[in-house]
């Protein structure tokens, strides 16, 4: 569901997804033999955490964590888990925000988590990503049981869909309960990350691109108004799950959090693959992000062109919607 959500938007050329490269071999303490290893870094001091105790330590100051993750990694959303959890055990007022749900779903997420319905009835009815069970249920069910808020972040993939089609003028025909699912304000003027979103491609006309930017930051201005708007009203930690490239470089929601917080502390835990850890320098390293989690590469997932083109060529037919 990862891969196909992510698609979705490159029905309006987006993609919040970052390419993993190829592994190679690093001088380290922790060794990444399987999918599940992998390791902390402090790119501060250039030195590895020795575990994710360690992490939740450094991490006890920071009102928001945004941890980037690489979509199905099964490190990293072990890793996730393991720092939820220890982020609880040093302070149990904390919540868990996630770009996996929107915020049309909040009420049913709600009532999972009250013991309403079952998980069933919640995958349904938020058409939840094709891998929640096997990377995101341990989280959920793990703040269910401490009775923990969860915040669905995002904003509906219709209205990010519409915009990228129609930019701001979009907003002006939604009714106020649904203009109320996407943030009041969007941060257009961020030339360093559209550079980095689009390169110097353009994606049809410029208004055409520049549509496709905003669609790209309803994304990440809606999930930071409600990470933001729930630490200000609750004062609690808030750990949020999120695709690696809206946070990389303290770009993205990294900006839109801290712009929200009015100089609370924000960290970020940034994924890189082994390849590109090695391939940084010292400085690189501390531009990605607040600490690094470093894990294999996943498997290529087309080696053949006529097959990626075939998937998305699919995938944009499926996503074809009315924006009336």
């Amino acid at each position: 569901m990862a891969f196909r959500f992510f698609i979705l938007i490159i029905s309006l050329t987006l993609s919040a997804c970052s390419a993993v490269p190829s592994p190679a071999n690093i001088p380290k303490k922790t060794t990444l033999n399987t999918y599940y290893d992998f390791q902390l870094y402090d790119p501060s001091n250039q030195q590895e955490i020795d575990n994710i105790k360690q992490l939740a330590q450094q991490l006890a100051d920071s009102q928001v964590v945004l941890f980037g993750e690489f979509h199905t990694h099964p490190a990293i959303h072990l890793a996730q888990l393991r720092l939820f959890a220890a982020l609880y055990q040093q302070n149990h007022q904390l919540s868990l925000s996630m770009e996996q749900f929107d915020r049309s779903q909040q009420a049913v997420l709600n009532q999972y988590l009250d013991e309403q319905i079952g998980e069933e009835w919640l995958v349904k009815q938020t058409k939840a990503w094709d891998n929640y069970r096997s990377d995101y249920r341990p989280l959920v069910e793990f703040a269910k049981q401490q009775q923990l808020e969860i915040i669905a972040a995002n904003a509906p993939r219709k209205h990010v869909r519409c915009l990228g089609r129609q930019g701001l003028d979009y907003l002006q025909q939604l009714p106020s309960n649904q203009r109320q699912q996407l943030a009041e304000t969007f941060t257009i003027e961020d030339p360093a990350y559209r550079q980095r979103l689009f390169g110097n491609a353009h994606h049809g006309d410029e208004q055409q691109t520049q549509n496709h930017f905003i669609a790209m930051l309803a994304w990440d201005d809606t999930m930071a108004e409600s990470i933001a708007k729930h630490a200000l009203n609750s004062g609690q930690q808030i750990m949020h799950t999120v695709g690696n490239f809206h946070i990389e470089q303290r770009q993205g929601t990294y900006s839109r959090v801290k712009q929200r917080l009015h100089g609370q502390k924000v960290s970020s835990v940034v994924a890189l693959s082994e390849r590109e850890f090695t391939s940084l320098s010292a400085a690189e390293k501390q531009q990605k992000g607040d600490y690094l989690i470093i894990v294999r590469a996943l498997p290529l997932r087309y080696k053949n062109e006529q097959h990626r083109r075939a998937e998305f060529a699919q995938i944009n037919q499926q996503a074809q919607i009315s924006c009336q």
